[in-house]
């Protein structure tokens, strides 16, 4: 079941709020076949996860629904669990399993005891998916409250990528996204540099993103790239205003095959929009929201 996006979160009797976890989704089903773990696409996981292919053994029939996370001082890390997501080699996976150890939050049980719970409202599930957790150790369960802005401004104040709302009367209907579930996903804003622009080899006069940088420290870091945002209009006037350069104003933009890259003078400046930023400073969701000819480029820190 899937979340419709909203601006703001719903208030009154009748909802449910969870964080929102900045990981992968995922069905781990256990039953007399043994243990599989499947995202969201459908596609079989298991063998990236071994500490959570143990975990489930041996739990009984159940099927769970929830996220895969790593944890970083204190809050999820999706650089730290990319690293997990697409390994195929089981000695690989357990080596990494030492080194990056991720954790299945659980926000709902769709099966228990081979009985269907999906057409039970959320706050029965709910209920159950409780006493199942008090029956085993060591599983963590998303927290769920009934206060949206308490919830919210907890988020916010943990570094947290959002809150989702749920109907407390809603049914699980699979591969929906309906008003029953809805998400809020905190947004913020900065400016930052562009050192070059993008284009497929097909069209390499015709830009189609940006590659940008921040200043860290009076000097410049390599921040990204945005594409998503950019009309076909302001990529021609970002066109008109960027001036050539011979070399890439930093030292650690990857290549990407079928991409050709111009790089320019670092002096425009534009105002993106992003989820979170990596530990490594790269932007995640990014939108590109204007152009920022009223700020110098010394100043386009990656904050607003």
């Amino acid at each position: 079941m899937l979340a419709t996006a909203v601006a703001s979160l719903p208030r009154g009797d009748g909802w449910a709020y969870e964080f929102k976890w900045d990981g992968v989704r995922a069905l781990v089903d256990v039953s007399d076949q043994g243990v599989t773990i499947r995202s969201r696409a459908g596609n079989d996981v298991h063998g990236a996860y071994p500490e959570l292919m143990a975990q489930a053994d041996g739990v009984g029939d159940v099927l769970l629904d929830g996220e895969i996370v790593t944890i970083r001082d204190g809050r999820p890390s999706f650089e730290l669990l990319q690293s997990r997501m697409h390994v195929r080699s089981a000695d690989e996976a357990r080596r990494l399993a030492s080194d990056a150890q991720v954790t299945f939050i659980v926000f709902d049980i769709l099966r228990r005891f081979g009985v269907d719970l999906q057409p039970r409202p959320y706050a029965e599930r709910r209920a159950t998916l409780e006493r199942w957790a008090i029956e085993h150790d060591g599983w963590t369960i998303s927290p769920t409250f009934d206060d949206g802005p308490a919830t919210e401004a907890a988020a916010r104040e943990h570094g947290l990528e959002g809150v989702v709302a749920k109907r407390v009367d809603s049914r699980y209907q699979p591969g929906v996204r309906g008003p029953d579930w809805l998400k809020l996903r905190f947004l913020r804003s900065g400016d930052f540099v562009v050192i070059g622009w993008e284009a497929s080899a097909g069209r390499p006069a015709e830009l189609s993103s940006l590659v940008l940088a921040c200043y860290v420290d009076r000097a410049l870091r390599y921040a990204g790239k945005v594409g998503s945002g950019l009309s076909g209009k302001t990529a021609r006037q970002l066109q008109l205003m960027l001036q050539p350069a011979e070399r890439c104003a930093v030292d650690d933009v990857p290549r990407v095959a079928g991409r050709i890259v111009h790089w320019v003078e670092p002096t425009a400046v534009v105002e993106v929009e992003f989820a979170t930023l990596t530990d490594e400073g790269r932007l995640r969701h990014p939108v590109f929201r204007r152009i920022r000819t009223d700020k110098p480029a010394e100043e386009a820190s990656g904050d607003a």
